[in-house]
C-alpha cells in the first residue's frame, strides 16, 4: 500500500526529451521579454519614472508640479508661465576675475560718440578710440546737445570768441548736434583736447600716423565708393560742393540719405530726398556723392573725415613743425597739387600723406595737396578739406595754411584688442 501510494505521487509519470525541455525554456524566456518590455513602455512603470505628460510626452514643470523636483531658485522661477531662468542671474560666477584678468582679451565699448578704430602696423598704431563726430561744444549742465553760439557766421562754434573751456561752463565733447568748433589756433587745438578724459585717460589731438591709419582703413571698404567697389567712381568726400556755404550739423543716424544729412541746401534737412551731387572738376559726378559717413573694416562709422570743416592734426606725438613742404617741382610759391604730381616729399614721406594706392588721385575723391614750391617754415598739418573745397577735399587731402578749422580728438592707446 505504501508502496503504491509513493509510486502515485512521487513516481515521474512525464518524460521530456532535451529538445522538449529547451523548447519550453525559450519560450518561457521570450514570453517574459515581451512582457516586461510592455510593462515598461507602458503607464505601469514609465511615469512612475519620468515627469512625462501622457498625450505630449513634454516635461510638466510649473507651479503645481514644482515641488517635484529639485531646482536652485536662485536661478530659476515658477510662475503661470512655467519655470524659466531669471533674467541677469548667471549660474557661474568668478569673484577673483577683478584681481587676476591678465589672460583675458576684453573687446571695448567706446564711450558714446566714439568709435574704434583697428590699428595699422605700418603706422605702429594699435586700436585706438576717435571722435566719430567733429569736435564739437557743450555746456557742462547738458553734455549731450552741441552749441550753435557764438556762430563765426558759417555754422560753425567760434572758439575765439568763447573759448569751449570749464570756466566759461563749457567742453569739448563729440556729438552729432551743433557747430563744429572752429575759429581755433593749432595750440589751443591740443590744449582743448587735452582737457578731455575718457575712463581716466587723456586724450589728445589726432595726429597724422591714427588720421593715415583711419584713411587708409576707408580706402579699402567698397561702401566708401560711389561705384560701390573700391577704386571704381569716388571716395565720398562729404560736404565740400559749398552748396551751402557753411558747415553743417550731423544726424545720429548713419545709414540711407541721413549720411548726407543737411547737405541739400539751407538750413537742409537731415534725411534729404537725396544726397546732393557734386559735379566740379576732378570729382566724379556719382550721383549722391556728398555722403558724409566713412565706414571702417569693423563697421564703425566716422563723419566728415573728409568735407565739411578742415581739421587740425599733429604730424607726430610731439607734433614736429614741417619746413620743407611736398612740391611738384614747379616754379616757387603756394599751389593745390595732386598726389600723383609729387616729385619731391620734402621732410615728409609717401605714407605720411597719400593714399595706398599710388595712381589715386582728386578723380579718386582723395583730395589734394596745398602746397608750397620752395622752403616754408615752421607749417602744422590741416587735413580732410571744408564746405568750399570742391575738388580739393577728401581723406588724404593736406594743407599747411590756416583756415576756419574745427579740432578732431583721438585716444591712443585707450582702447583694448578685439576678441578675435
Amino acid at each position: 500500500m505504501l508502496s503504491r501510494f509513493k509510486d502515485y505521487f512521487f513516481a515521474p509519470h512525464w518524460h521530456f526529451s532535451r529538445i522538449q525541455f529547451n523548447l519550453l525554456t525559450t519560450f518561457l524566456v521570450f514570453t517574459g521579454i515581451a512582457v516586461g518590455s510592455y510593462l515598461t513602455v507602458t503607464k505601469i512603470i514609465l511615469p512612475k519614472v519620468f515627469a512625462l505628460n501622457d498625450s505630449s510626452k513634454t516635461w510638466t514643470f510649473n507651479v503645481s508640479t514644482a515641488s517635484d523636483y529639485t531646482y536652485d531658485a536662485n536661478f530659476v522661477a515658477v510662475d503661470t508661465n512655467g519655470a524659466h531662468p531669471i533674467s541677469g542671474v548667471n549660474k557661474l560666477a568668478n569673484s577673483a576675475f577683478n584681481d587676476d584678468n591678465s589672460s583675458w582679451n576684453v573687446a571695448a565699448i567706446p564711450p558714446a560718440g566714439w568709435v574704434e578704430v583697428p590699428g595699422n602696423t605700418a603706422y605702429s598704431t594699435s586700436n585706438f578710440l576717435v571722435m566719430k563726430y567733429e569736435a564739437k561744444c557743450v555746456a557742462t549742465s547738458d553734455l549731450t546737445t552741441g552749441l550753435t553760439s557764438p556762430d563765426s557766421g558759417y555754422h560753425t562754434y567760434s572758439d575765439s570768441t568763447t573759448p569751449c573751456i570749464s570756466t566759461n561752463n563749457r567742453q569739448v565733447t563729440s556729438v552729432a548736434s551743433g557747430y563744429p568748433i572752429a575759429n581755433i589756433s593749432h595750440d589751443n587745438a591740443k590744449v582743448r583736447c587735452a582737457a578731455i578724459t575718457l575712463n581716466g585717460s587723456t586724450a589728445h589731438l589726432i595726429t597724422n600716423p591714427e588720421w593715415m591709419t583711419i584713411a587708409r582703413n576707408v580706402e579699402s571698404q567698397a561702401t566708401n565708393w560711389s561705384g560701390g567697389n573700391v577704386g571704381l567712381g569716388y571716395l565720398f568726400a562729404g560736404h565740400n560742393d559749398n552748396s551751402p556755404a557753411k558747415a553743417r550739423p550731423a544726424s545720429t543716424t548713419d545709414t540711407g540719405d541721413y549720411r548726407c544729412a543737411y547737405t541739400d541746401g539751407d538750413p537742409g534737412t537731415e534725411n534729404p530726398s537725396g544726397c546732393p551731387t557734386n559735379t566740379a572738376s576732378g570729382q566724379s559726378g556719382s550721383v549722391g556723392n556728398q555722403v558724409r559717413t566713412l565706414s571702417l573694416s569693423n563697421g564703425s562709422v566716422v563723419w566728415d573725415l573728409a568735407g565739411n570743416v578742415w581739421e587740425h592734426v599733429m604730424r607726430d606725438s610731439d607734433d614736429t613743425l614741417t619746413n620743407n613742404l611736398p612740391s611738384d617741382g614747379g616754379a616757387a610759391g603756394w599751389r593745390w597739387i595732386e598726389h600723383t604730381a609729387i616729385t619731391d616729399y620734402g621732410d615728409l614721406s609717401y605714407d605720411i600723406i597719400r593714399p595706398l594706392d599710388s595712381g589715386y588721385n582728386a578723380n579718386q575723391g582723395v583730395g589734394r595737396i596745398y602746397t608750397y614750391n620752395g622752403a616754408s617754415s615752421n607749417r602744422v598739418f590741416l587735413r580732410g578739406g571744408g564746405w568750399g573745397s570742391t575738388s580739393y577735399a577728401g581723406a588724404f587731402t593736406l594743407s599747411t595754411c590756416f583756415g576756419l578749422v574745427p579740432i578732431r580728438v583721438s585716444m591712443l592707446g585707450f582702447a583694448v584688442p578685439v576678441i578675435p
